[in-house]
């Protein structure tokens, strides 16, 4: 049996919302997920890629990989791959941040290759593991379909599978992936996904949950446990807010009932709240957004506070005028189809704007 911990998309250097505060949480969210997998004493620790957000790292994103792989080094065999976010596009390969890590003696990686297949024994046991670094579809489909059977123990880590029911093949005992930031795991088929360390893309990532695998495989047949991967930062989604055919007061009132509902575990949080629903343009145009936004940052302290706009705006109302040269007649035509001013009141404004002979 071979004990593997994966993990994955960890985007070090995002600075989500321009928060300088979310390049430190990516690195503590790495490192939490590192600890986490040491804890159950693994014989590989994977990383399936993405573990920059950029393949031009900051010293202080460099260093800090540089100094948590040194740490596990002598403790587990580590692999990362590299990711689309790690390879610098228009560039040799050779340039991708993760080669420093491979260079030092910290991890095993593609280098400047695309694929990479290994034999390493571990508790007595042959294990043939094949690297797969981010590559185009056709390219990955060729070398996945060129490895040949094994009577080894055999993994296949790669970035990113399109469809990976349909393009792996069965003889591998354990295949583990990256890319989407979801957590997935097929246990019939053997197929992992961790998802992001940190939340990266919130859109995305919305519902769906990062958890660190680990996977004991042997070849007859694999045994898996799952613990949750929360970001270090709390985010508080705020949904079903619906405020259909409201003007902006109300609209406006049912926004902060929802702020004020709130208690955060933390300090400082993440708030997003997404508004939907239908309303018309005056209302759209009269809703105090920034108003909101105060209101919310003096109530919860929160260290960014985004109004996701999901409502449809009707727009201006097309009024069908029966006489569009006779004044009187457009007015009334108004007020019959839109339900808005004093017919009374508008025809007398109208008579003392430009005489009795309106009409």
């Amino acid at each position: 049996m071979v004990r593997v911990a994966h993990i994955s998309d960890s985007h070090l250097g995002c600075s989500q919302f321009q928060l300088v505060e979310r390049k430190e949480d990516a690195r503590k969210c790495l490192e939490k997920a590192v600890n986490m997998a040491m804890r159950h004493s693994p014989d590989i620790l994977v990383h399936t890629g993405d573990l920059f957000d950029n393949p031009y790292p900051s010293w202080d994103d460099a260093n800090f990989t540089l100094d948590l792989f040194k740490k596990v080094n002598e403790k587990v065999y580590s692999i990362v791959l590299q990711g689309n976010h790690d390879l610098p596009y228009g560039y040799r390969r050779t340039q991708s941040p993760v080669l420093a890590l491979q260079n030092a003696g910290f991890i095993t990686s593609t280098g400047s290759e695309t694929y990479l297949s290994k034999t390493e024994v571990f508790d007595g046991k042959s294990v043939d593991i094949h690297m797969v670094s981010w590559t185009r579809p056709r390219e990955l489909q060729g070398i996945i379909d060129y490895i040949p059977l094994s009577d080894n123990i055999s993994l296949l880590f790669a970035h990113d599978i399109p469809s990976p029911r349909d393009l792996v093949p069965s003889h591998f005992d354990y295949v583990g992936i990256g890319h989407k930031h979801n957590f997935w795991l097929d246990e019939d088929l053997d197929l992992g996904r961790p998802g992001s360390t940190c939340i990266v893309d919130w859109r995305r990532e919305q519902g769906g949950k990062k958890k660190l695998i680990i996977a004991d495989v042997s070849s007859t047949g694999n045994e898996y446990t799952t613990e949750t991967l929360n970001d270090v930062r709390e985010f508080k989604y705020l949904t079903g807010i619906n405020i259909t055919g409201m003007g902006p007061t109300e609209a406006e009132e049912i926004m902060r009932n929802r702020l004020e509902s709130l208690s955060p575990r933390k300090t400082k949080p993440i708030i997003i709240m997404e508004v939907d629903g239908t309303i018309d343009s005056e209302t759209e145009n009269e809703l105090n957004r920034a108003d909101l936004l105060r209101y919310g940052e003096d109530l919860l302290k929160p260290l960014f506070f985004h109004i996701e706009p999901m409502w449809s705006s009707l727009g201006p109302r097309a009024i069908k005028l029966t006489e569009p040269l006779n004044m009187a007649r457009s007015i009334e035509d108004y007020v019959k189809q839109t339900g808005e001013g004093n017919l009374i009141e508008l025809l007398a404004g109208l008579e003392k704007f430009i005489g009795s002979e309106a009409e």
